[in-house]
């Protein structure tokens, strides 16, 4: 079998490069821009014979016929993601993850492979309709608030792929991931409040929470979120639904917090705490958040038999081994 892994250089692309890779048989083609994915994740398969890496955009239409050329399967995880750049760049979210999919989709089409398709839980926006479920109403914010661009953008992908299963019969699985985390996350300004706050304890300074730290996510281990991936990857039930990859327990971002500095004080005599600052301090003042965001978890069961394995607590603590190895370098 011959996959594409678009994004492949990053977070969760370069996990299910290696996944691919550890198995016989596969051929994978890597794509990316490196503009937030780095070399370094895949180095370790150069000079394989079955590994092949390109650095190029999805963008161009021109690129990605050579990218997909008898590809088998299509892992679509190229996007613009991470909330600063949201609110700094809302233009190139909505031009990358909308003219991206499109190439991949219509090349897809082209080459009968079948897509896999990461989209998000942001799609879900405010919704308080919780568990949310995959057929839920989307609740989202006004137009002039950058914020909701990428949620916009991935439910505008969603909206395509679905175009070309109804249109042209397309094997595509949609993926809303929920709060992946875990080794190589970008853990920066712009994506990954896990590896943001790792990040600035195993540097001695506090982790710096938005808003008054009770708002909630539901934290997914990477090799869940991989787990989950070629779960629908590999059975065809999956195809044609939207389907949440998450975890259900519900954490405050205070308490990750609290459970990070907590990882960095065993290690260090210097004894950190989180602090709280204003939301408008640090995305300006049309800034909105979302209070509470919990995944249905019933289809991902009836459809994939698959639910997350790894309890927050034991992939925080593999998280920060790796931090405080090499992440700080490599991330």
């Amino acid at each position: 079998m011959k996959y594409l892994v678009t994004g492949g250089a990053g977070y969760i692309g370069s996990h299910l490069v290696d996944r691919l890779m550890a198995e016989r048989g596969n051929e994978v083609v890597v794509i990316d821009d490196l503009s937030t994915g780095k070399l370094a994740n895949v180095r370790s398969h150069a000079g394989k014979r079955n590994f092949r890496f390109m650095r190029g955009d999805v963008c161009n239409a021109a690129t990605m016929r050579k990218a997909c050329a008898g590809a088998d399967v299509i892992l679509h995880m190229a996007a613009v993601v991470g909330v600063k750049h949201y609110v700094t760049n809302p233009l190139r979210v909505l031009h990358v993850n909308t003219a991206g999919t499109s190439n991949v989709l219509e090349e897809a089409r082209r080459q009968d492979a079948k897509v896999v398709f990461a989209s998000t839980s942001e799609v879900y926006g405010r919704s308080t309709a919780l568990p949310l479920r995959e057929d839920g109403e989307r609740l989202l914010g006004a137009t002039s608030v950058d914020r909701w661009c990428y949620s916009t953008s991935k439910a505008f992908d969603e909206h395509l792929c679905l175009a070309y299963r109804k249109q042209h019969g397309l094997p595509v699985a949609i993926l809303r991931y929920f709060n992946s985390y875990g080794p190589r996350a970008l853990g920066n300004d712009y994506a990954g409040v896990v590896g943001i706050f790792m990040r600035r304890a195993l540097a001695g300074q506090q982790p710096l929470v938005h808003g008054d730290g009770r708002q909630t996510r539901c934290f997914t281990f990477i090799t869940d979120t991989v787990d989950g991936t070629f779960a629908a990857m590999r059975g065809r039930r999956a195809e044609g639904q939207v389907i949440n990859i998450g975890n259900t327990k519900e954490t405050t971002i205070l308490s990750l917090a609290n459970t990070i500095c907590s990882l960095a004080n065993s290690r260090s005599k210097k004894q950190l705490a989180p602090r709280l600052i204003p939301y408008e301090q640090f995305y300006g003042r049309s800034y909105e958040d979302i209070r509470r965001r919990v995944p249905s978890m019933e289809k991902a069961w009836k459809f994939l038999h698959w639910k997350p394995k790894v309890p927050p607590e034991r992939g925080l603590r593999l998280t920060y081994s790796w931090y405080s190895g090499n992440g700080r370098k490599s991330a």
